[in-house]
Protein backbone atom coordinates (compact mmCIF):
# COMPACT_ATOMS: atom_id res chain seq x y z
CA UNK A 1 0.00 0.00 0.00
CA UNK A 2 1.17 3.46 -0.46
CA UNK A 3 1.05 5.09 2.02
CA UNK A 4 2.04 2.13 4.94
CA UNK A 5 5.36 3.98 5.20
CA UNK A 6 3.79 7.26 6.05
CA UNK A 7 1.34 6.15 8.72
CA UNK A 8 3.15 2.94 10.09
CA UNK A 9 0.72 2.96 13.57
CA UNK A 10 -2.68 4.35 11.83
CA UNK A 11 -3.33 1.28 9.42
CA UNK A 12 -7.18 2.95 9.50
CA UNK A 13 -6.29 6.37 8.64
CA UNK A 14 -3.70 4.78 5.86
CA UNK A 15 -6.92 2.89 5.09
CA UNK A 16 -9.42 6.25 4.47
CA UNK A 17 -6.96 8.28 2.66
CA UNK A 18 -6.08 4.95 0.04
CA UNK A 19 -9.70 4.76 0.35
CA UNK A 20 -10.21 8.53 -0.64
CA UNK A 21 -7.81 8.98 -3.07
CA UNK A 22 -6.01 10.83 -1.46
CA UNK A 23 -2.37 9.21 -1.04
CA UNK A 24 -0.47 9.97 -3.52
CA UNK A 25 -1.21 13.34 -2.47
CA UNK A 26 0.47 12.84 1.16
CA UNK A 27 3.12 11.44 -0.36
CA UNK A 28 3.97 14.20 -2.27
CA UNK A 29 3.40 16.29 0.83
CA UNK A 30 6.26 14.30 2.81
CA UNK A 31 8.34 15.41 -0.56
CA UNK A 32 8.27 19.27 0.36
CA UNK A 33 9.10 21.75 2.79
CA UNK A 34 6.77 24.53 1.79
CA UNK A 35 8.61 26.17 5.41
CA UNK A 36 11.83 26.47 3.52
CA UNK A 37 13.76 26.72 0.65
CA UNK A 38 17.43 25.01 -0.16
CA UNK A 39 20.28 26.06 -2.62
CA UNK A 40 21.71 24.04 -4.34
CA UNK A 41 25.45 23.86 -5.16
CA UNK A 42 24.26 24.36 -9.25
CA UNK A 43 22.84 27.29 -8.35
CA UNK A 44 19.41 26.51 -8.11
CA UNK A 45 16.32 26.99 -5.07
CA UNK A 46 13.98 23.74 -4.39
CA UNK A 47 12.06 22.60 -1.43
CA UNK A 48 11.77 19.21 -2.64
CA UNK A 49 13.75 16.73 0.15
CA UNK A 50 14.57 14.45 -2.41
CA UNK A 51 16.03 17.02 -4.46
CA UNK A 52 18.32 18.33 -1.78
CA UNK A 53 19.07 15.04 -0.25
CA UNK A 54 20.64 13.69 -4.07
CA UNK A 55 21.88 17.67 -4.40
CA UNK A 56 23.29 18.13 -0.83
CA UNK A 57 21.20 21.16 -1.15
CA UNK A 58 21.37 23.99 1.76
CA UNK A 59 18.57 25.89 3.77
CA UNK A 60 18.60 29.32 2.85
CA UNK A 61 17.83 31.62 5.87
CA UNK A 62 15.74 34.61 5.58
CA UNK A 63 15.75 34.67 1.61
CA UNK A 64 12.60 36.26 -0.42
CA UNK A 65 12.66 34.29 -3.61
CA UNK A 66 10.92 34.36 -6.60
CA UNK A 67 9.69 31.66 -8.64
CA UNK A 68 8.92 32.01 -11.90
CA UNK A 69 7.66 29.68 -14.70
CA UNK A 70 9.20 29.14 -17.94
CA UNK A 71 7.67 31.75 -20.68
CA UNK A 72 6.33 30.79 -23.59
CA UNK A 73 7.10 32.54 -26.77
CA UNK A 74 4.63 34.52 -28.32
CA UNK A 75 3.25 34.24 -31.29
CA UNK A 76 3.88 37.07 -33.56
CA UNK A 77 0.43 38.59 -34.83
CA UNK A 78 -0.04 38.55 -38.55
CA UNK A 79 1.75 41.99 -40.31
CA UNK A 80 -1.27 44.55 -41.17
CA UNK A 81 -0.58 46.17 -44.49
CA UNK A 82 0.70 49.50 -44.22
CA UNK A 83 -2.34 51.70 -44.83
CA UNK A 84 -4.44 49.67 -41.60
CA UNK A 85 -2.47 50.79 -38.55
CA UNK A 86 -5.49 52.24 -37.63
CA UNK A 87 -6.48 49.00 -35.57
CA UNK A 88 -3.35 49.45 -33.63
CA UNK A 89 -2.91 52.31 -32.44
CA UNK A 90 -4.32 53.65 -28.78
CA UNK A 91 -6.19 56.65 -28.65
CA UNK A 92 -4.26 59.66 -26.96
CA UNK A 93 -6.55 59.67 -24.08
CA UNK A 94 -6.49 56.11 -23.07
CA UNK A 95 -2.57 56.10 -23.13
CA UNK A 96 -2.65 59.21 -21.00
CA UNK A 97 -5.08 57.53 -18.92
CA UNK A 98 -2.16 54.47 -18.72
CA UNK A 99 0.37 56.61 -18.40
CA UNK A 100 -0.95 58.62 -15.41
CA UNK A 101 -2.15 55.11 -13.71
CA UNK A 102 1.49 54.08 -14.41
CA UNK A 103 2.88 57.00 -13.10
CA UNK A 104 0.83 57.12 -9.48
CA UNK A 105 2.12 52.90 -9.29
CA UNK A 106 5.51 54.10 -9.46
CA UNK A 107 5.15 56.88 -6.94
CA UNK A 108 3.70 54.96 -4.38
CA UNK A 109 6.34 52.21 -4.78
CA UNK A 110 9.04 55.11 -4.78
CA UNK A 111 7.70 56.54 -1.08
CA UNK A 112 7.00 52.96 0.03
CA UNK A 113 10.94 52.47 -0.62
CA UNK A 114 12.05 55.45 0.40
CA UNK A 115 10.16 54.79 3.69
CA UNK A 116 11.56 51.41 4.05
CA UNK A 117 15.47 53.17 3.26
CA UNK A 118 15.10 55.53 6.47
CA UNK A 119 13.44 52.37 8.27
CA UNK A 120 16.55 50.50 7.68
CA UNK A 121 19.13 53.78 8.20
CA UNK A 122 17.24 54.26 11.66
CA UNK A 123 18.04 50.79 12.70
CA UNK A 124 21.47 50.56 10.73
CA UNK A 125 22.59 53.42 13.23
CA UNK A 126 25.60 54.73 11.60
CA UNK A 127 26.63 51.00 11.12
CA UNK A 128 26.72 49.90 14.88
CA UNK A 129 22.57 48.74 15.00
CA UNK A 130 21.73 47.60 19.02
CA UNK A 131 23.13 44.56 19.54
CA UNK A 132 19.49 41.37 19.51
CA UNK A 133 19.29 39.03 22.12
CA UNK A 134 19.73 36.01 19.85
CA UNK A 135 23.45 37.82 19.93
CA UNK A 136 24.58 36.97 23.54
CA UNK A 137 25.66 33.88 24.43
CA UNK A 138 24.99 32.07 27.68
CA UNK A 139 27.57 33.35 29.80
CA UNK A 140 26.52 37.17 29.17
CA UNK A 141 29.17 38.20 26.32
CA UNK A 142 28.44 39.25 22.86
CA UNK A 143 28.87 37.08 20.04
CA UNK A 144 30.36 39.11 17.44
CA UNK A 145 30.18 37.46 14.45
CA UNK A 146 26.21 37.00 14.69
CA UNK A 147 26.19 41.02 15.36
CA UNK A 148 28.61 41.59 12.03
CA UNK A 149 27.18 39.21 10.37
CA UNK A 150 23.55 41.22 10.90
CA UNK A 151 25.20 44.68 10.45
CA UNK A 152 26.62 43.41 6.38
CA UNK A 153 22.65 41.72 5.80
CA UNK A 154 21.04 45.27 6.65
CA UNK A 155 23.91 47.29 4.60
CA UNK A 156 23.23 44.75 2.03
CA UNK A 157 19.21 45.67 2.10
CA UNK A 158 20.07 49.56 2.35
CA UNK A 159 22.33 48.85 -1.09
CA UNK A 160 19.48 46.88 -2.58
CA UNK A 161 16.72 49.67 -1.35
CA UNK A 162 18.51 52.47 -2.81
CA UNK A 163 19.11 51.10 -6.07
CA UNK A 164 15.52 50.56 -6.11
CA UNK A 165 14.84 54.00 -5.42
CA UNK A 166 17.43 54.85 -8.44
CA UNK A 167 15.72 52.66 -10.64
CA UNK A 168 12.42 53.99 -9.77
CA UNK A 169 13.22 57.72 -10.23
CA UNK A 170 14.69 56.94 -13.61
CA UNK A 171 11.64 55.54 -14.58
CA UNK A 172 9.62 58.00 -13.19
CA UNK A 173 11.81 60.62 -15.33
CA UNK A 174 10.68 58.54 -18.60
CA UNK A 175 6.87 60.05 -18.09
CA UNK A 176 8.23 63.44 -17.21
CA UNK A 177 8.37 64.69 -13.83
Amino acid sequence: MLCLPVFRRSLRLCLVWSALGLAPLLVHAQETDPSRVYRCPDNSYTNMLSVVKSKNCKPVDNANVSVLSPVQPKKKPAATPRGDSSAARISQSTQSARDQEARRILEAELQSQQLKLSELQKAYNNGHPDYLGSEHNVGGGINQQKYLDRVAAMRNQMTLVEANIQALQRELQRYGQ
